[in-house]
């Protein structure tokens, strides 16, 4: 069995995977195929978790959303100061949530702790696109865990972790180089939350956006479009292609008035300082656990879980995913008053912090989208009295896509996952304006720590940036080290003699290890024929460089000047002599570093 299978590996490399368009379409397919059906897995494992530990133990049950809304109604503890036996039964189910989801994490597979999105882009950068082939298993059933017993965390970068950990093996199995197994992983990414957003090309866009702060993976584009446009196909089959959040068709939406691009700027700005507060709480949140909580690493999540449960004791809007929230409120813009928006702002920041912070398994893309909805819902309150030309519900969506935009720094592809979640076209200047924006205002605060500026600055594509070969090496690296040296009370005929042997044309001259000069065969031409020691022909001044400049000022220095070798002195000791370099060793120098780049570019990009 084992030999077929060997036999099929080979065979299907061999006639799919030599080409481009065939090989990408055909791991394209694959990888969308695990993409749609890990979404519905995971999907449907929050559903189960969520109904036997929030549900069952807890005893609440949350509003659910539009597209997937597969129960009607939910029930909630009444609201009041007294704590209740019923209340606290919250906090036991997120406790338990905590403890399954640390031990499943920190025995089995440490890297799916936090958000799986972030580990996925570290993975791009720094692990050549490995991820083990346990993550994906583990990730799915410690989130499933964490979200479905009340954690305030997101399926969407779980979703992500699991296609791009799939495509990391799926390269192995095919024997594909660094650089395709970089990119099968970017797909997953895609295809993973395009899947389970309900938006194929926003998640295809994201896919090479999310890497960087200031730039896109170009190649990943066409590979992440038929992944992500195949795990959608799957995982909307069961939604009926329906958008992940229902619009009434009461409310027009877009831009009719040039008065409400305002609004617009104002919740630009407030979701970008807002998306400030969440960056630095989350991180502060799981610095504190990290170093602080003194206890074994997987206690810490039953520790967040405990927090969060209390919170929820008189807030369980802060539970689970919270988008069924939005969307009570796309359905009733009243739903909650003003101060009840703002203060769950502050409280789902807190909670997310909590849950992913203490190290539970879970993404932050929902709570991001949904503490974005709030702080929309919010503005829309106070800003609609003044704008009636302008609906709750318009000002809502903005600030959803403004606010996570704003934070993970990859603004085109929210756009349009916002336009696609909600198929309110219209809304696409709104998005534009709002987004940039607050994308501005979170400057380098963004919530995926292992983004890189751009593919400049990412190991991935090191050697496609690399200075000057010359500016890359060292002196140090390229000088001669057993360079031919005389004393400075030598003869004439003894440096004469040593030269000869040597068959070179230059010898430092020096005295006690420290420079004194340089000699060469031009010397004993020009110099006194009357002279006898090698002190009255030197050169007492020779061209010197330190061993820490690159071979290129080497080079330099060598061009301007006559003097066939340079002497190489000690870093900030200019008299203590180390070598000498000249044109050869600079040759050999570059000739070493080519040979060395084109084996790793074979290694990367060869198969």
């Amino acid at each position: 069995m084992e030999g077929y299978f060997v036999s099929l590996v080979r065979s299907v490399r061999k006639q799919i995977l030599t080409g481009e368009i065939k090989k990408w379409l055909f791991l394209g397919v694959f990888i969308g195929i695990i993409a749609g059906v890990g979404a519905l897995i995971i999907y449907f494992s929050i559903d189960a978790f969520t109904y036997l530990l929030i549900g069952k133990i807890g005893g609440v049950s949350i509003p659910t959303l539009g597209a997937a809304n597969l129960s009607s109604g939910f029930s909630l503890p009444p609201t009041t100061l007294f704590i209740s036996p019923s209340k606290l039964l919250i906090p036991l189910s997120t406790t338990i949530g905590g403890i399954a989801s640390g031990f499943l994490v920190y025995r089995f597979a440490p890297e799916t702790e936090g958000h799986g999105t972030d580990a996925a882009i570290d993975a791009f950068h720094n692990k050549a696109g490995r991820v083990r082939r346990r993550v994906p298993i583990v990730k799915t059933v410690a989130s499933a865990i964490t979200i479905g017993s009340g954690g305030s965390a997101g399926r969407e970068g779980p979703t992500a972790q699991i296609a791009a950990g799939f495509g990391s093996f799926i390269a192995d199995v095919f024997h594909l180089s660094d650089k395709d197994r970089r990119i099968a992983v970017s797909a997953g990414i895609g295809a993973g939350i395009g899947s389970i957003f309900l938006a194929p090309l926003g998640g295809a866009i994201l896919s090479t956006e999310i890497l960087y702060r200031r730039d896109f993976e170009v190649e990943a584009f066409i590979p992440s479009i038929i992944a992500s446009v195949v795990g959608y196909s799957i995982f909307g089959y069961i939604f009926n292609y329906k958008p992940l959040f229902t619009i009434p068709g009461t409310y027009p939406l877009g831009f009719s008035n040039p008065a409400s691009l305002i609004v617009y700027v104002i919740i630009g700005l407030i979701a970008g300082i807002a998306g400030i507060l969440f960056v630095k709480g989350f991180y502060g949140t799981a610095s504190f656990f990290k170093k602080r909580v003194k206890v074994p690493n997987m206690v810490k999540p039953a520790i967040g879980g405990l927090a969060v449960g209390v919170i929820a004791m008189y807030f369980p809007e802060v539970l689970g995913l919270g988008y069924g929230w939005i969307q009570q409120i796309i359905f009733t813009p009243l739903y909650f008053p003003l101060w009840m928006l703002i203060l769950l702002v502050f409280l789902k920041i807190l909670a997310t912090s909590l849950t992913v912070g203490s190290g539970g398994s879970g993404g932050v893309f929902a709570p991001g989208m949904v503490i974005g909805g709030f702080i929309g819902a919010s503005i829309g309150l106070v800003i609609q009295p003044f704008f009636p030309f302008m609906s709750v519900l318009e000002i809502t969506i903005v600030g959803m896509i403004a606010f996570f935009g704003g934070i993970s720094k990859a603004p085109l592809s929210v756009i349009i996952m916002g336009t696609e979640m909600t198929q309110s076209y219209t809304l696409f200047l709104p998005l534009m304006v709002a987004t940039i924006i607050a994308y501005f205002i979170t400057g380098k605060n963004g919530i995926y720590r292992s983004q890189v500026p751009t593919r400049a600055d990412s190991p991935a594509h090191k050697y496609e940036y690399e200075r000057p070969i010359l500016d890359s090496i060292t002196v140090r690296e390229a000088m001669k080290r057993d360079y031919l040296w005389v004393d400075v009370s030598a003869t004439i005929n003894e440096v004469m003699l040593k030269i000869r042997e040597s068959k070179t044309k230059n010898a430092v001259v020096a005295s006690s290890g420290r420079l004194m000069g340089l000699v060469s065969i031009d010397s004993f031409r020009e110099g006194d024929p009357n002279a006898k020691q090698v002190s009255d022909i030197m050169d007492p001044s020779p061209l010197t460089i330190s061993e820490k400049d690159s071979v290129h000022q080497a080079l330099e220095k060598l061009v301007k000047s006559d003097q066939g070798k340079l002497v190489v002195t000690k870093d900030g000791d200019p008299q203590a002599v180390v070598g000498t370099i000249g044109l050869s060793e600079i040759a050999d120098a570059y000739n070493m570093e080519i040979r060395r780049i084109r084996e790793i570019q074979l290694r990367q990009g060869g198969g």
